[in-house]
């Protein structure tokens, strides 16, 4: 289990200024929300912030309907704020998904997304204590393939590095 110096949280990584639809909202609402901001899906949330949907691209062109209520997938996985970016990818590679809402008291408060994972892999990398040779990846490695140790901090680079 890693430290939780070591870890990094879904409220870390998470987009917080999520576009979300209600379920009465079209199709071709949806469908121009997408295009527009450049994205693959979005929540579909209840008058109270709770996430009861999600309505990706598949669904638009996969499904008949007039509204998010009628193409959404029901079965949507969700995470907590406090939940570790290891966990969130285990789910998003297990689960085949693009993105897992992140809630608060049940309420939508973000979204992580692959993208997200991929700029924390591209920013963050495991680096061995005695020989600093690194690795990324949302794992603790075992050992040092560099020199066999078993003792890593996880490192975060700034931006363009």
């Amino acid at each position: 289990m890693a430290d939780a110096i070591d870890t990094v949280y879904a409220r870390e990584i998470m987009t917080s200024d999520v576009i979300a639809v209600k379920p009465d909202t079209s199709v071709d609402e949806v469908a121009r929300l997408l295009i527009q901001h450049r994205i693959t899906g979005v929540p579909v949330v209840d008058d109270e912030q709770r996430v009861i949907g999600i309505v990706s691209e598949f669904d638009l062109i996969a499904k008949r309907g007039r509204v998010a209520a009628d193409v959404m997938s029901r079965d949507v996985l969700a995470v907590s704020e406090d939940t570790p970016a290891e966990t969130i990818a285990d789910l998003i590679v297990q689960q085949r998904v693009r993105r897992v809402p992140v809630l608060r008291e049940g309420r939508l408060v973000g979204l992580v997304t692959r993208a997200d994972l991929v700029r924390l892999f591209a920013l963050t990398r495991w680096t061995c204590v005695q020989c600093g040779y690194f690795e990324r990846g949302f794992h603790r490695p075992e050992v040092c393939e560099g020199c066999g140790g078993r003792e890593f901090t996880l490192q975060r680079e700034p931006p363009g590095m």
